[in-house]
């Protein structure tokens, strides 16, 4: 039994030398590999284009501005024949020097390189859909009166709407999908606040349909609701290359007064 005794702490001692070999010897360094960002939109009435130039940072190292900054990317946005340089402006900011108009229905074709990284994406305001009418339709929920608000649109392109409300004591947003046929487009009005006025304001951004996928995946495995600072999972951008990461879309607006469509 003694000799069983001494022959266990031989083994356990050696195993125990084993594990402090393993502590002495362990690489903190994680596997990283750099990565490129992009982050940029534009809109109808934008008369610059900008686009945000960052960089992944390894997974312990605390991000700041400074750290994820990039100074001197050669930015270019080519739309029909023209070739549009983009300036570094300061804090990760690169814009075009040039006062432009947007247009509905062109394709806006961005390139980014750094290093030897090439990030591309391509973008076009879509045009959007006209409101034919707005039915605005009574219900009770739980003896509360409520309402919802039905939108006619033809829609003629296929892309991304989120709706607003604007009013003294309102608020309201939506997004959803659009394609390019004849919709009716339902807005339930639960959540406003003494949104009863017809004179209330409505606005609505009609997006690129590259901007659906991003939308529906931005916080996806990230709690705090971070886009690239805190970074979800899985989040799907449009920007294309190895090692890029990056989202780049191009939108429309329209705005009205709600009595000027109602359908009584």
């Amino acid at each position: 039994m003694k000799n069983q005794i001494i022959i266990l702490l031989i083994i356990l001692t050696a195993l125990l030398s084993s594990c402090d070999d393993l502590e002495q010897t362990v690489d903190y360094n994680l596997p990283y590999i750099e990565k490129l960002i992009i982050q940029g939109q534009f809109g109808i009435n934008s008369k610059n284009l900008s686009v945000s130039v960052t960089k992944s940072l390894p997974p312990i190292e605390e991000p700041t501005l400074e750290k994820v900054t990039i100074k001197d990317a050669d930015c270019k946005v080519y739309y029909k024949d023209k070739v549009m340089n983009l300036n570094y402006q300061g804090e990760s900011i690169y814009v075009s020097e040039d006062t432009l108009t947007i247009e509905e229905g062109v394709e806006y074709r961005l390139e980014v390189k750094w290093k030897d990284k090439l990030a591309t994406a391509k973008t076009t305001v879509p045009k959007n859909p006209e409101v034919i009418s707005i039915v605005k339709k009574p219900y009770k929920d739980q003896g509360q009166t409520n309402y919802i608000y039905e939108f006619n649109l033809i829609s003629k392109d296929k892309g991304m709407i989120g709706f607003g409300f604007s009013g003294e004591l309102s608020y309201y947003s939506e997004f959803s999908l659009l394609n390019n046929e004849n919709t009716n487009y339902k807005i339930s009005t639960e959540r406003i606040i003494r949104l009863q006025d017809n004179s209330e304001v409505f606005t609505y951004g009609f997006f690129d349909k590259q901007f659906y996928p991003y939308y529906q995946t931005r916080f996806e495995g990230d709690s705090d609701g971070g886009i690239f600072s805190n970074g979800g999972l899985n989040i799907e951008g449009n920007v294309k290359g190895d090692n890029v990461f990056g989202v780049w879309f191009g939108y429309n607006t329209f705005g009205g007064i709600i009595e000027d469509y109602l359908e009584e």
